[in-house]
Order: structure tokens, then sequence, then C-alpha cells
């Protein structure tokens, strides 16, 4: 009787893990369905404000499922979507560290898979964590502990153009002309080759997603020096008619800061 005392407490504590684990999971699952309503929005300053919140969330919850890999990606990509969309232009530092966040939560799913060996299965986590780093990167140009991880965006980018480039609306195709542009000419850096990956990203299931034409301005027609791509690409951005869907939100982000970056064309030409 004693020893089925003393294992009281354990078992109770086991049951109380088992159960927060098992809500996890629930509302994880609720989280992964409920994606494509946030990405639907028209309102971007809503979802600015409503989605860290949600953020918070998804960590509270793998604080009680840890491996959970389809909450360390739905993870990676709101921390880094959140980023891009609404902390690069404004504030920088808190920019680069949700997409440390985004990078560390992406390579928790990943369990130190390397890319060679990565299969289609691996292709989310391995895609946000490449975007993540990618971008991460990119804002930090002067730091060279951040420009020193440049040549590990290559394989991981070609793997994913193997596996499936067509995930996340042409998504590895930008990747590639972002690592292009970003990489200095010196080291390896290729403006025109640039320009052709991000020419690949606007066609077919990245035609109509109005953040690869942005992209494709602000780092490939500037790392080019070509203005009137610059100008081009901005102007079909904001006479895009806005369509509904899962796409959404990012294409009025990508409008409201096509606007800003076209203002500063004489900074950077």
């Amino acid at each position: 009787m004693k020893k089925l005392l003393f294992l009281l407490p354990l078992a109770a504590g086991l049951s109380a893990c088992s159960l927060n684990r098992t809500a996890a999971r629930v509302t994880s699952g609720v989280i992964d369905r409920g994606l494509p309503a946030v990405f639907s929005q028209a309102d971007p300053q809503y979802v600015k404000e409503a989605l860290p919140a949600n953020l918070q969330l998804m960590e509270i919850l793998l604080k009680s499922d840890p491996d959970n890999r389809s909450l360390l990606v739905n993870a990676a990509q709101g921390f880094c979507g959140y980023a891009l969309m609404f902390l690069e232009d404004e504030t920088p530092e808190r920019a680069s560290m949700f997409y440390s966040k985004g990078e560390a939560y992406s390579a928790r799913a990943l369990k130190g898979l390397a890319p060679a060996a990565a299969k289609k299965a691996d292709v989310p986590p391995l895609f946000w964590n490449t975007f993540c780093k990618a971008l991460y990167i990119n804002m930090n140009r002067d730091n060279p502990e951040a420009v020193a991880e440049l040549p590990t965006l290559e394989p991981a980018i070609e793997k994913l153009l193997a596996l499936d480039p067509a995930y996340y609306y042409n998504g590895a195709y930008g990747l590639m002309g972002a690592y292009y542009s970003i990489r200095p000419r010196m080291f390896g850096g290729d403006p025109e080759k640039a320009k052709s990956y991000f020419e690949t990203s606007v066609t077919g299931p990245g035609g109509n997603f109005l953040l690869n034409r942005y992209m494709y301005a602000k780092m490939a027609a500037v790392a080019a020096q070509d203005p009137e791509l610059f100008e081009r690409l901005l102007i079909s951005v904001l006479e895009a008619e806005p369509r509904d869907g899962d796409t959404r939100l990012p294409d009025e982000v990508a409008k409201l800061k096509s606007k800003k970056l076209l203002e500063k064309k004489d900074e950077l030409f």
C-alpha cells in the first residue's frame, strides 16, 4: 500500500503530461486548419494586431508537445511571415529576432536532417528553415557571422527545387533568386541568374502571388541595377486586382510594401 501511495503522485503527473500533450495536439490541428483563414484576410492591420497572440499560443503549446512537427512548421511560417510582412520596414531588429525564431523552430522539425537526405515530406520544414535563414542573412549583411551562413543556402534550395519547386507559390525559385542577389559578386553573386530564377517564380503557381513580384523588384532588380524592371514589377503589383483566397493577406501587404519601395527608387538607383 505504501508503494502504491508513493506512485500516485507520479501517475498523476504522467497523466497530466499526457493530457497536456493531447490538448496541444488537438489545438495544433485547429491551428493547422485555421491558418488559411488568416492568410485570406483583406485587412493587414487587423492581422498585424491579432497574429502575435496566435504565435504566443503556438509557443505555449510547444512546451507541452515539443516534437509536434506540424506545430513547429506552423510556428516557423508564422514568425517568418510576420517578420517579412510587418516588421522588416519598421523594426529590423525585431524582424531579425523573429527570423531567428522561425529558423530555430523549423530546425527542430528537421531534427538535424541534412538537405541531401531530405524527402518530399520534409519540404515544408526545409523550405521555412531556408526562407527564415535567407531573409535573416539579407537583413544582416554587415554581420560576418550571418554572411558566413550564405553557402548553406544553396544545397538546401537545390534540394527544394528537386523535390517540390512549386511549394509555396514557386518559393524555391524565389529563394534561389534571393541567394544570387544577396551573395557578393566576387563570391559568386550573379544578378542575371537572380533575375532568371525570379522570372520563373512569377509563372505558374507563383504567377498571381504578388509577394513574388515585390521580392523580385526588391532583390534582383536592385542587385542588377535595373530601374525599368524595378518600376515595372512594382507597378504591376499596385495595379493588380484584389483576389479573394489564401493569398489575399500577402497580396495586400505586397501592395503596401511596393508603394513604399517605389518611393525609394531614386535612393536605390
